[in-house]
């Protein structure tokens, strides 16, 4: 608070005037603008009379009056600028000011007001439309805009840091100059990238395909080229952070002023805010359209790989450059073939004899069937590498992987008696050193009519004896009864 102390001259002594508590606003003015020049740079908002009654002096009784005037705060006089500096001298008295005030700096009483002082008007007159309403109204007309100790919004949050720093920040290590700016106007912002998933076939994957798929994703709106606004449609600037798009809240902590730097939360770090919006995007500057594209999958893909396709993301805002698309890729199985790398592995089954005698077997493929060539004596577990019938090389097709077939000899569990008679005569002509059970070479229905035949032997010879111990009994009894009739007779 500014307090200005003048002196008026001596006037004659009129106790009616002068002694009288309730003096009419009108005299207390006509007496101020005695000496109006003191006060021509700050605006008046009291005035008060203090009189106080003197000695009379020998010229007569007279006595001396003082005006004390409690007059609003000057920011020009504050800053030590006049009313017609610019925006550089105001900065430039603004840095000098801080650099000697900050309670970071000066550690005596009263530091801290005088740099609360120094911000509010500097605040002020950094904008050029609160300079023009505090020159209109003087501090009234800006009060509301300007904020307190906490939570206050200044014009520019670092011109401190300037002040203290420099330009260049201080030439920290590692500090990035580009972050302690203010946000670019008109900086484009790259759109969202999408993620599509697609499911191939085996043969897709290996040789290839062409795929059609449709997608929904932002485009930027044609009506407004992305603005957002109506077309003949003025912006208008941002009135929370004077178009910078970037605010600062000063708080008081008992560590001294804290400083936080964030986005402007009206306009969303544009600085400049729509008065119409566009009708078609609502303001939004993309609208979401359905779109058919092809996709070239190359030949050896593998499942888990990933496609991008440059440009068909979601279009950035404000007519920024669109995003990309990412195709994950998952490739259906088939039955019989194994993927491994650039390789195939299959399983052949043979016979005993086709492992003993080799043989031609047909087998599948990713080419179609076709015919697999069985050395004689392969070994149950032996590999047979069909060459260049497996998976192309990603991004080299000329060089193709291989067809591996593992070999599996199945032996039967049941066999003629023929085939046992060959095979036992093979294996004595093979090794005779090995012994093997006898008597078994018939087959098993001839063992069985063999046995059918020695039952029916046993029974005839049983009925043969029979036949005899009748014949017997019955010569002996008729012996006896012969003899009886001879001794009776």
């Amino acid at each position: 608070m500014a307090v200005s102390l003048s002196s008026l001259p001596l006037l004659p002594s009129k106790p009616s005037l002068w002694l009288k508590p309730e003096l009419p606003r009108g005299a207390i003015s006509s007496i101020c603008s005695l000496d109006s020049s003191l006060f021509a740079n700050a605006p008046l908002t009291q005035r008060h009379l203090k009189r106080r009654r003197s000695r009379p002096r020998k010229s007569g009784g007279a006595f001396t009056a003082f005006v004390v005037v409690a007059a609003s705060v000057d920011y020009y006089s504050t800053l030590g600028v006049s009313r017609s500096a610019n925006n550089k001298e105001i900065k430039a008295a603004y840095r000098k000011l801080a650099r000697q005030y900050h309670p970071d700096v000066n550690k005596q009483p009263g530091a801290t007001e005088k740099f609360k002082e120094i911000s509010t008007a500097y605040e002020v007159l950094s904008d050029e439309k609160k300079r023009a309403l505090y020159d209109q109204y003087g501090e009234s007309g800006v009060k509301s805009t300007v904020g307190g100790s906490s939570g206050a919004y200044t014009a520019n949050p670092f011109d401190l840091f300037e002040t203290f720093f420099g330009a260049s920040m201080g030439g920290f290590p590692g500090m990035d100059k580009t972050a302690f700016r203010t946000q670019r106007r008109g900086a484009t912002i790259k759109g969202e990238d999408i993620r599509y998933d697609m499911i191939l076939e085996f043969s897709e994957a290996i040789f290839g395909a062409e795929k059609q798929i449709e997608l929904s994703h932002l485009e930027t709106c044609d009506v407004c080229a992305g603005t957002g606004s109506k077309i003949g449609s003025k912006l208008r600037i941002c009135s929370t952070c004077g178009g910078r798009g970037q605010v600062m809240r000063t708080e008081q902590t008992p560590f001294g002023l804290f400083s936080q730097v964030s986005i402007c939360p009206t306009c969303g770090g544009e600085g400049e805010i729509i008065s119409d919006y566009c009708r078609k995007c609502a303001g939004e500057g993309r609208v979401r359209v359905r779109k058919g594209i092809k996709v070239e999958v190359p030949p050896g893909i593998s499942k888990g790989s990933t496609l991008r396709v440059r440009g068909e993301g979601d279009s950035g805002p404000k007519g920024g450059p669109p995003g990309d698309l990412y195709i994950c890729l998952d490739v259906v199985e088939i039955p019989g073939i194994q993927r491994d790398g650039i390789n195939l592995c299959s399983t052949v089954s043979i016979n005993y004899i086709d492992a003993i005698l080799g043989a031609v077997v047909k087998v599948k493929t990713v080419d179609g069937p076709t015919e697999l060539q069985i050395p004689p004596g392969t070994q149950p577990g032996d590999v047979i590498v069909l060459a260049r019938r497996g998976v192309p090389k990603l991004n080299k097709p000329s060089t193709r992987g291989d067809h591996l077939f593992t070999v599996k000899v199945t032996i039967p569990s049941r066999i003629s008696g023929r085939e046992r008679e060959l095979l036992e005569e093979l294996a004595s002509l093979h090794d005779n050193s090995v012994g093997r059970p006898k008597g078994r070479s018939l087959s098993r229905k001839g063992e069985s009519k063999r046995s059918k035949e020695i039952n029916n032997s046993e029974p005839s010879n049983e009925q043969a004896d029979i036949w005899k111990k009748l014949k017997d009994f019955a010569g002996s009894v008729t012996n006896g009864v012969l003899k009886w009739l001879k001794g009776n007779l």
